[in-house]
């Protein structure tokens, strides 16, 4: 993060939401809304330029959609984080949507404290999914797993699941104590949920609304 806060950039072809989503960010103290796009190719031009650190994509764009143009920053060797932001979650299948440089994706109607608290945890590198799109993924076959990159964090969401105790994932997996506590603390922040119990007993979506929690 920049010394004056996260500089956060915006892509959708609609100025309204432009505009809208500007509002909503730039009340935020600590985030910095340091550039508009209208389309994909202004994006790839002017999120090097503009510095922008986390990236709010449109899916679904004339000319250029949402993961063209993720394609293309990181052709140019962006570092730019990306969360997908769109009306039809169908249109991003979780297998495969987390990679690289995009960690997230949310829908439209998210309210605007998730939608700022999605910017913060994307550009300190957590990935996250609003509930419709892990929905989605189920109805299409894809299972909570698929989204989980790290082979570890899917074995420690798999343990937690059968009610292991920290001590047992780490004998499980050779590692320490503290590092399958705070695994499960990001599993718990990417789901949306509080505490090892709602962890395991999460079944996609019911946990929160539209969104992550604080």
């Amino acid at each position: 993060m920049s010394a004056g806060g996260i500089r956060v950039g915006i892509c959708d072809d609609s100025e309204q939401v432009r505009r809208q989503t500007g509002v909503f960010l730039s009340a935020a103290p600590d985030l910095l809304v340091c550039g508009m796009y209208g389309s994909g190719r202004d994006a790839i031009a002017g999120v090097p330029r503009d510095d922008i650190e986390v990236l709010l994509l449109d899916v679904r764009m004339p000319g250029m959609t949402g993961p063209a143009v993720a394609s293309g920053l990181a052709a140019s060797g962006s570092n730019c984080k990306i969360l997908y932001v769109t009306s039809y979650p169908d249109e991003v299948p979780v297998r495969g949507a987390l990679r690289q440089t995009v960690l997230g994706a949310l829908t439209k109607d998210v309210r605007p404290e998730n939608m700022v608290s999605a910017v913060r945890l994307v550009a300190s590198g957590v990935s996250l999914l609003a509930p419709e799109f892990i929905r989605e993924s189920a109805a299409g076959g894809e299972g909570l797993m698929d989204w989980l990159a790290d082979p570890r964090e899917r074995e420690v969401f798999r343990l937690v699941q059968t009610g292991a105790t920290n001590a047992r994932i780490a004998e499980e997996l050779n590692m320490s104590t503290s590092w399958a506590k705070q695994t499960i603390s990001a599993l718990c922040r990417r789901f949306g949920v509080k505490g090892r119990a709602a962890l395991a007993a999460y079944s996609g979506g019911a946990a929160f609304d539209h969104g992550v929690r604080n």
